[in-house]
């Protein structure tokens, strides 16, 4: 332990109290449930590389950084909705888990519980904390750094550090880490509900479906050299395209990466509008993950002037009370591959019709509590329109 301590810029004469420190919250986290605890612990820096930073990854991995840097797991620590929700909890604890899955890059870890409540947490600080190492949110060595070796789907050999294989690459089991993690707290006002694994696993999707992992969709396939200097092979892409809402507005992967989930067909009868909707492409249910999440389909009847007319509209989500105890109140989001449909009479004086469909990461209300003014939080993935028959 004494040389990663060291390695990540610490005293320079660790002291028992250093290690003893670490210890102590390795065996509080090992006592708690899978979803309390750093996904990736604390990792040794492996020889042959200086820190465990993304940026010094990039150096030799050019490409593959450049596609994480503008990733929503870069911003899983500097994202404004995560600060805000995490500053106004006393659990903060909890989500740190995920969103800085090393405990190398926690300012505190938690060794105990007052009184057994999650909201009471005991801290230590970390003797070798790096700022700018948290700031990188989920990076290169969460995933990829386990007991002081580079870990990767092949194990591919290299002079510049020891690498293995290591079979969680092969499937969903390295997504599940973070994406499948549930947890209530009796009397509290928050939940840990990210069910996405267990939606792609009873799914047509999963294991006993076509057996298609996360992978497929969001870490397609793409050949080009893994390192400078190396020649080309199949890699994978690394900026996991989802909703394609952004964390910073302007900075993502490409829209074109991946498209919606999400289809809509529009037919017009002479007295109604029918429109089908189906999740068509994902594979877990949509909207997924946050609890927050929803999709909105609106329609605008328009007369011969172009004047509203009438509208109508299906928000579909999730629906929560959260004081004073977190329950969940509705739930119709769309399963893999369900389709839906609704017939909407038409307006008297209507002539034409407009869609919309979008994708939200939070609501306007929950935007004005956090105070997340200019805070990228959706985008219109459809837009749709036609006349009536006359």
């Amino acid at each position: 332990m004494a040389a990663g301590l060291l390695g990540l810029g610490g005293p320079q004469d660790s002291t028992p109290e250093d290690l003893g420190a670490l210890a102590a919250a390795e065996a509080f986290y090992a006592a708690r449930p899978r979803v309390e605890r750093p996904v990736a612990g604390w990792q040794e820096i492996p020889a042959g590389l200086t820190d465990l930073s993304a940026a010094s990854c990039g150096e030799c991995h050019r490409a593959i950084y450049e596609e994480w840097r503008v990733s929503t797991h870069a911003f899983a620590w500097t994202d404004r909705q995560f600060q805000a929700e995490r500053e106004k909890s006393g659990n903060r604890w909890l989500c740190n888990n995920c969103h800085t899955p090393l405990m190398n890059q926690m300012e505190n870890w938690a060794v105990g519980l007052e009184a057994g409540d999650v909201d009471r947490p005991r801290y230590v600080e970390n003797p070798a904390f790096e700022p700018a190492l948290r700031s990188e949110g989920i990076s290169c060595a969460g995933c990829h750094v386990r007991d002081g070796v580079v870990e990767g789907p092949t194990g591919h050999a290299t002079e510049a550090h020891a690498t293995r294989r290591a079979e969680r690459f092969s499937g969903s089991e390295i997504c599940l880490a973070c994406h499948q993690a549930v947890q209530h707290y009796e009397g509290k006002d928050f939940v840990c509900v990210f069910e996405t694994g267990e939606e792609w696993a009873e799914g047509p999707y999963g294991p006993e479906g076509s057996g298609q992992s996360c992978l497929a969709c969001h870490m397609p396939p793409v050949t080009r050299p893994l390192a400078e200097g190396a020649p080309p092979r199949v890699g994978r892409h690394h900026d996991w395209p989802g909703a394609g809402i952004y964390k910073v507005e302007g900075v993502g992967p490409p829209l074109d990466r991946l498209g919606p989930g999400l289809s809509v067909e529009v037919e017009a009868g002479s007295d109604h509008l029918r429109i089908d909707y189906a999740n068509a492409a994902a594979g877990h249910r949509l909207p997924t993950g946050d609890p927050e999440r929803f999709i909105r389909i609106e329609v605008e009847f328009l007369d011969g002037a172009d004047r509203r007319v009438g509208a109508w509209s299906e928000r579909i989500g999730q629906q929560w009370k959260w004081w004073p105890e977190a329950e969940k109140l509705a739930d119709n989001r769309l399963a893999p591959l369900e389709a839906r449909q609704a017939t909407v009479p038409r307006p008297p004086q209507a002539v034409a019709w407009k869609l919309t469909a979008s994708s939200h990461r939070i609501s306007q209300e929950a935007l004005d509590y956090h105070d997340l003014e200019g805070y990228p939080a959706s985008r219109v993935t459809h837009r749709l329109e036609g006349r009536f028959e006359p």
